[in-house]
């Protein structure tokens, strides 16, 4: 089973990511600068969160959050979870460590069933640095 997902998440990011040149994005929530360290030294700043969503055309929508920030670490990753569907990709880093772009997690949610306080999206990310590895979750839901 989990070769059938593997072979059919291309196809099917290939779709949202078409669809998505065409669809409007509604930022339903931002957030401002958090830093995360471990005791061993790799850190996480991120400067801002914008979550969005986009209608796609399978019914549904594509969630994603665009980042701006930096670390302190060899590398960093984002690990999104979706339709049951766990996908890492690796985020590219400038000369200074920083990073700035937009990542996705797809969901099936009718449009009809989609509000502000419906959507709720987490992602992981990790910043490798040297044998450590500091996990940080980000939400989309604001507490208030």
């Amino acid at each position: 089973m989990k070769k059938i997902a593997f072979l059919l998440l291309p196809l099917f990011l290939s779709i949202s990511c078409a669809d998505n040149v065409n669809s409007k994005r509604n930022i339903f929530s931002v957030k401002g600068t958090e830093s995360y360290s471990d005791s061993i030294g790799a850190k996480l700043n991120l400067e801002s969160q914008k979550w969005f969503f986009e209608e796609n055309s399978l019914g549904g929508i594509d969630v994603g959050v665009t980042l701006k920030g930096s670390i302190v670490g060899d590398s960093v990753t984002i690990r999104g979870f979706g339709d049951g569907l766990i996908s890492d990709g690796k985020i590219e880093l400038n000369s200074r460590n920083e990073f700035s772009g937009d990542y996705y997690i797809y969901f099936t949610v009718s449009s009809n069933e989609l509000s502000r306080d419906s959507i709720t999206a987490n992602s992981l990310i990790m910043v490798y640095n040297a044998k450590d590895t500091l996990k940080v979750k980000i939400s989309s839901v604001i507490s208030e």
